[in-house]
């Protein structure tokens, strides 16, 4: 535990609180802990690395100071030292050939507390997957350099997620051989982009085609945006800041108007399709394809939560097993309050879903690269899989990302509300994922659409393959697997009755709608009139697709037996408690009975048990480092109460004993009550 146990943020000395160091001692997964961390790692070589990179980002102040420039600085400071570590981080990368995934490792090892993030996480991809082989070798070796710094701009003041509805132009001029830009009415004003309002000077700009009045669809187009000389805006274009947000201070989110701004007719990205001199307009693959670095950064998000959960469970854990609160019997001292049933059902949720949100991202990442690896020699088959599964998926990730971050940060108590406990930070941080690269609800929607057409085809009698394979059951052969108490900790019979849930509210959806649609109702007013159930089938599709992945992630493991069964457990308990957390959709469409629902919240209770021993162990394998996640109250060494009084060192307020506001407002106030009285 190299890294996190020799950190010390705040500058507390660095003894292990007794009541975390009883915790480790008496884990039976201690002795395993490197074992986890290598897993979660992708082998010893990837922790070793990790730790090196470790060691090199948190040896410079411009990095540690992160977790206190989050809390004590204003929003231009932040924004300012955000821009400073974007490229000391890039030089960095560049000095030691740092790979994207090493890369990728630096800004995780941060918690992404830069403001150029955007260049790498979709202005880079979007060239790699947008740009013919002639436009990528023009750009790519100038974004990758940081010659140029760029961001995506598709998001518009008046659609979002509704991308057919962007109204951004790019009206083709055959006599110049250029596209000439506009955002025509306020709504079509680009906004929301990261690093648009004050740091770069590209953009990919996602536009409706034009041609001959004619439109096209929407097309990738690079722009230029602000002179390589003095970094002002160039002629016909006004760009800045949205202002404060919730969290990510450090990211200047902007806006973009463009008045007939023109760029040559090369600029259109033009690997999926083609506008020639003369203003012929071709395609190549679904227009879809075009949101391929849109997929990608829905792929990533998962991740992002995976993480953005370790750190939360890491700081919960180890807070609540050094705080203690009342007594459970009153002729000894006060429990831990991780010794608490109730808060065991706070925590351990939390826990249970990052090394659930582990497993399947890793399979979602992999099952994007090999559908990626298909769509670039031109077979499309798959990209309304992978864009249903990245969809989906980052939508359940992502609400159940803030939900547990939000209970975690509730299980605190009051010091979870401080600033410096990051909690508050980090769920308002978790929330941008519900709306970013696509709003959950519109998402699930999307999903549906697809299910709905699936399920259309397995009725016709069409055999079908990849995650909606399961839509050729026959409903009438069902019977509950679960016929014991026993059998609600086999994960495989518990995935059977996800299955089954899925099967019955996407059929029930499609029986509704094929009934409204037989009564008259166009398609259009049949869908809005089921919204809901819609919404409702394609979450149950999406988490029946993340059990069976969390399930078959598992089952290719090789580890000892310790560990086996102590990640066993956190998947048992994951499964079972969104059966719980869902019982009226289970026992609606008649997957389980009551039976198995008291068998289940029995089982649900057992497994808080079996996982309270390791939690700790659980947590520490994650190895996060302290000036990761920033909180006084998850540090590797417990002393708890000594960093929270530690951290008021940093509070502006108190860099003096008597605030300015006392001379100015207070004293008068008091001197004339004083005198009035006399």
């Amino acid at each position: 535990m190299s890294a996190t146990a020799v950190s010390n943020l705040g500058h507390v000395p660095s003894t292990v609180n007794p009541d975390l160091q009883i915790e480790r001692d008496n884990s039976s997964l201690t002795p395993y802990i490197s074992e986890i961390t290598f897993l979660l790692d992708g082998g010893r070589k990837g922790t070793e690395k990790r730790r090196q990179i470790e060691r090199r980002l948190f040896s410079e102040p411009l990095f540690r100071d992160c977790a206190i420039e989050r809390v004590y600085k204003s929003r231009d400071e932040v924004f300012a030292r955000g821009t400073e570590r974007s490229v000391r981080l890039f030089t960095l990368k560049e000095e030691h050939n740092w790979t994207e995934d090493e890369f990728g490792i630096a800004l995780q090892v941060l918690n992404h507390q830069y403001t150029l993030g955007l260049h790498n996480v979709m202005f880079v991809p979007g060239i790699e997957r947008l740009a013919t082989e002639q436009q990528k070798a023009k750009w790519l070796p100038l974004a990758k350099n940081y010659q140029i710094i760029g961001t995506y701009a598709q998001t518009e003041l008046g659609h979002g997620t509704y991308l057919q509805g962007l109204e951004t132009t790019a009206t083709y001029d055959a006599t110049t051989e250029e596209f000439v830009l506009n955002t025509p009415k306020v709504t079509s004003i680009k906004w929301w982009p990261g690093a648009l309002g004050k740091s770069v000077n590209f953009a990919i700009i996602l536009a409706t085609l034009v041609i001959d009045g004619k439109k096209h669809g929407m097309h990738p187009f690079l722009t230029q945006l602000r002179s390589m000389e003095d970094h002002k805006p160039l002629p016909g274009i006004k760009v800045g800041d949205i202002g404060p947000k919730l969290s990510f201070d450090v990211i200047d989110n902007g806006y973009l108007i463009l008045n007939n701004v023109r760029i040559p007719r090369e600029n259109m990205l033009m690997k999926n399709a083609q506008v020639s001199r003369e203003g012929r307009f071709t395609s190549r693959g679904p227009s879809k394809a075009n949101y391929s670095a849109m997929v990608l950064v829905r792929v990533n998000i998962v991740n992002w939560c995976y993480h953005m959960l370790c750190n939360s469970s890491t700081i919960i854990v180890r807070y609540s097993a050094v705080r203690r609160q009342s007594k459970l019997n009153p002729s000894e001292q006060e429990n831990k309050i991780l010794d608490y049933q109730t808060q065991q059902y706070k925590v351990f949720p939390c826990l249970a879903s990052a090394y659930a949100l582990f497993f399947v991202s890793k399979m979602l990442k992999n099952r994007y690269l090999r559908i990626y690896a298909e769509i670039m020699k031109g077979n499309f088959k798959n990209l309304p899989e992978i864009h249903c599964q990245s969809a989906g998926l980052k939508a359940l990730a992502a609400e159940m990302t803030v939900e547990l971050m939000e209970i975690s940060r509730q299980a605190c108590g009051g010091h979870g509300y401080l600033a410096a406990s990051s909690l508050g930070a980090a769920v308002n941080t978790a929330k941008s994922f519900v709306t970013v690269e696509g709003e959950n609800t519109v998402l699930y929607l999307q999903v549906a659409r697809y299910l709905m057409k699936r399920f259309a085809a397995a009725v016709s009698g069409e055999i079908l393959s990849g995650s909606t394979d399961y839509l050729n059951l026959d409903p009438s052969r069902y019977t509950c697997p679960l016929k014991s108490p026993r059998d609600c900790r086999n994960v495989t019979l518990l995935c059977e009755v996800y299955k089954f849930r899925a099967f019955r509210m996407i059929a029930k959806a499609a029986e509704k709608l094929q009934r409204d649609i037989e009564v008259g109702k166009k398609q259009r007013d049949a869908m809005n009139d089921n919204l809901v159930q819609l919404v409702r089938a394609a979450q149950a599709h999406m988490m029946y697709v993340m059990v069976v992945d969390y399930r078959e992630a598992m089952n290719q493991l090789q580890t000892t037996l310790p560990v086996s069964n102590a990640l066993n457990n956190l998947q048992i308990f994951f499964t079972v408690f969104n059966v719980v957390k869902n019982a009226g959709d289970f026992l609606e469409t008649e997957s389980i009975g009551l039976s198995q629902i008291d068998w289940l919240k029995d089982t649900e209770v057992e497994m808080l048990a079996a996982i309270r021993p390791d939690a700790v162990s659980l947590v520490d394998a994650f190895d996060i480092h302290d000036l990761t996640h920033g909180s006084v109250l998850g540090c590797y060494d417990g002393n708890v109460y000594e960093r929270m009084l530690k951290s008021t060192e940093n509070e502006p307020l108190n860099q003096s004993d008597v605030h300015y506001s006392y001379h100015q407002h207070l004293k008068p106030f008091l001197q004339r009550n004083k005198n009035s009285k006399l």
